[in-house]
């Protein structure tokens, strides 16, 4: 299977997470350890009636489980939560770096269709 064919099978989920401020910064903070709902409020900026139903959505994906004291990753969720991670830090050098990228490197490795 190539991965556009994965991609089209996954779209809609990987739409829900990537187009959900909360979502995406839940799985950021969880991803840094175990938060309860307070800190989760605390850190997004928003309501418990905002924040559970994206938790409930998380859970329902398997990527968060409820604990005792809180709540945290699963197994999966560590991977997204971390690949989501890598591709924010990679974005984020791109842009700082775009004029040298577009000037230097590009010039020097030239791109064929």
């Amino acid at each position: 299977m190539s991965m556009l064919e994965i991609y089209k099978e996954a779209r809609t989920d990987i739409q829900a997470i990537y187009r959900s401020r909360l979502m995406t910064e839940i799985l950021l903070s969880l991803n840094e350890g175990m938060k309860n709902l307070s800190q989760l409020r605390e850190i997004t900026g928003s309501t418990s009636q905002a924040l559970i139903p994206k938790i409930r959505k998380l859970e329902s994906y398997k990527f968060v489980e409820s604990k005792k004291n809180g709540y945290c990753l699963t197994q999966i969720g560590k991977i997204v939560a971390s690949n989501i991670e890598a591709s924010f830090l990679m974005m984020g050098v791109i842009n700082k770096h775009k004029f040298f990228g577009q000037t230097i490197v590009l010039k020097r490795f030239q791109l064929r269709c």
